[in-house]
């Protein structure tokens, strides 16, 4: 089974939003090993130059990369463009208000190199930055929001987490992207984000032409370290903070297909759909990635 990652902080040790150019070479490698055969470095908020910087490596990494390294295929910003009320373990004080604008400043010459933005819908004034990433062949995604609507986004990042919950008395994101068969929702099915009976809900309900299994596995994943700062908070194994504050996920994606196996929550054919062919179907790749 091949399975890609579009949401992944790293591993190993690893961290995207601090590593060095080898290092992101080195991952590709490893997690080649595991049936994971193209990601997306998954970029934390930070101040704009520190983030401008990351897109030019990640570029160059792309540029370089081996037939024994999974494929890079982008970077996702999930930080910058957030509500600072769903901030979750990001640092708000990083955070910009959602515009053309300010992307540009982050992008710079590398506008190419973002393949996802996670950004809040209810921020970003008349879906102006939206709307300009699709038409740049980026995808808009709703995440760390209070949005009840879903605008013009493609997807959503790590639906039920970090936005509102799913209730009988009213309406939400969370609510509405299962029902919209044309959202592409990402999902961290490791069974802690999400526990299990919703996650067999969620997968009844929603088109399973728009479900996208990922990890948000974080560089304390797979590494012999007791913490990682992320974020600039220590974060623990398990993925929490001090508080219990979850980070990410310490499971890489094919840990995350064989838990749902293995629980009788998804087939195989159903996980390989969600790991992969959806993958390539919402980011417009029409070739098969081995």
């Amino acid at each position: 089974m091949k399975y890609i990652d579009t949401h992944i902080h790293g591993g190993y040790g690893i961290n995207f939003n601090t590593c060095n150019y080898e290092d992101f070479h080195l991952f590709a490698k490893n997690i080649k090993k595991r049936g994971i055969v193209a990601f997306c470095p998954t970029l934390v908020g930070d101040n704009i130059s520190v983030l401008r910087n990351r897109l030019e490596l990640i570029n160059k990494a792309m540029q370089n990369q081996n037939a024994d390294e999974a494929k890079i295929l982008g970077a996702h910003l999930e930080g910058t463009f957030l509500n600072p009320e769903k901030s979750g373990i990001q640092n708000a004080g990083t955070f910009l208000t959602p515009t053309i604008e300010n992307f540009k400043k982050i992008a710079g010459d590398n506008i190419s190199t973002v393949k996802i933005i996670t950004l809040a819908p209810e921020l970003d004034k008349n879906s102006s930055l939206t709307n300009f990433l699709e038409k740049n062949n980026i995808k808009a995604h709703a995440g760390h929001t209070l949005s009840t609507e879903l605008y013009s986004v493609s997807g959503t990042t790590h639906h039920f987490n970090a936005m509102d919950t799913i209730t009988h008395k009213k309406s939400n994101i969370a609510l509405k992207g299962m029902l919209d068969n044309k959202i592409y929702c990402e999902i961290i099915a490791d069974s802690l984000h999400v526990n299990d009976d919703m996650l067999r809900l969620f997968f009844k309900v929603k088109n399973k032409d728009r479900i996208i299994l990922v990890s948000d596995a974080l560089p304390i994943a797979h590494s012999e370290l007791d913490f990682i700062v992320f974020c600039g908070k220590n974060i623990y194994k398990g993925g929490k903070d001090k508080d219990g504050t979850l980070a990410g996920s310490s499971m890489f994606l094919d840990e995350i297909v064989e838990n749902l196996i293995s629980k009788d929550i998804l087939t195989n054919e159903e996980a390989q759909k969600m790991a992969y062919d959806n993958v390539l179907a919402h980011l417009g790749i029409d070739y098969r990635i081995e």
